[in-house]
């Protein structure tokens, strides 16, 4: 962390290096307005404007001495042996930055290999769904940028499932415009970018939006990747039984994985996105596997505090670690690390 110097104006917490106020106050807006508006931006966050301002919020957080990106680090692991931190969804500018950076404070230095496994944005501003503040798409974008630059420095390289929140934009564009080549002019004046995930992505050199390819055809899906004997996916199910949106997706890699270009018998770990939640399954003993939902890293959502009670488990801040040695998963390696249970 960097050395503290000097005092919050607001609160008199000790600052970080060339800080002007502490993380607590900059979030409320303490001081930028009057007394009477700051105590309401107490309560309705008012968003950034700019990326700059994302970058040195995250700057204060994790101590970081750089004002710019600065690139990827160098692997310092073992040849033949991966070690892999799934990062599990964000939902920027949902998410809580200060288990975010707890988890690159423990595991950057060890990692060979991060996996961002969906929904690292949300795509709020664009949401179909009853919106409970309000979050305009700059910010989004800013929160996003910094962030992904953040993790890029963090770890040697940076592998992302695409989330079905990570599509909003796209699949609202193609709902709303007339037909197809209307969704072409607009991806065509983007230089083929819609969604603002891709378009960040594309200046980090070792942040890469995954490509399974599926046999004997020119397709190719973003939600689900295999990595030596692992499958990492972000299926879009739920369940309310522990396990059951795990094994689902199991299923799925049985059922269609020659049509996927899934080599099921090999598999040994399945760990899935989306549900929020946190689960270890053992499963099927004749071809030993290890299924794991990871948890995620944003707050509570609006949606969460309605009186309509239904979905899926509460939700458990946390991810996963593992580690493979010449692509075998050592599934004595996995592990659930829950943050929400610590201080």
């Amino acid at each position: 962390m960097a050395k503290p110097r000097g005092t919050c104006p607001h609160c008199n917490k000790a600052l970080a290096k060339g800080s002007k106020q502490c993380l607590d106050c900059w979030y409320k807006r303490v001081g930028t307005t009057t007394k009477k508006q700051s105590l309401e931006r107490q309560t309705i966050r008012q968003p950034l404007t700019s990326y700059d301002e994302a970058y040195k919020a995250w700057g204060e957080l994790i101590g970081m001495s750089k004002d710019r990106y600065t690139g990827p680090p160098d692997r310092t692991g073992v040849e033949n042996v991966t070690r892999i931190c799934v990062i599990p969804d964000l939902h920027i500018p949902h998410h809580v930055p200060e288990l975010l950076s707890a988890l690159i404070a423990r595991e950057s230095d060890r990692t060979d290999l991060a996996v961002m496994i969906g929904d690292v944005s949300d795509c709020y501003s664009v949401s179909r769904f009853t919106q409970y503040e309000k979050v305009p798409f700059e910010f989004e974008f800013s929160e996003l940028t910094a962030a992904l630059q953040v993790i890029s420095q963090a770890f040697p390289t940076v592998r992302i499932v695409a989330g079905n929140h990570d599509k909003r934009v796209s699949r609202q564009i193609a709902a709303h415009l007339p037909n197809a080549d209307w969704v072409d002019a607009v991806r065509a004046m983007t230089g083929g970018v819609l969604d603002p995930i891709y378009a960040v992505t594309k200046a980090l050199p070792n942040v890469e939006i995954v490509k399974h390819p599926i046999p004997d055809t020119d397709l190719t899906v973003d939600w689900l990747t295999v990595i030596g004997d692992a499958v990492f996916a972000h299926p879009e199910v739920y369940s309310r039984v522990p396990g059951a949106a795990a094994r689902k997706l199991d299923e799925f890699c049985h059922d269609h994985g020659e049509a996927m270009g899934i080599d099921y018998a090999a598999l040994r770990f399945l760990c899935m996105g989306h549900t929020h939640t946190m689960s270890l399954l053992p499963w099927r003993s004749s071809t030993t596997k290890l299924m794991v939902e990871c948890g995620c890293l944003c707050k509570t959502a609006g949606y969460m505090t309605q009186p309509k009670i239904g979905g899926g488990r509460p939700q458990r801040r946390g991810y996963v670690t593992l580690t493979q040695y010449d692509g075998r998963t050592d599934l004595n390696s996995v592990r659930l690390h829950f943050l929400d249970l610590e201080d």
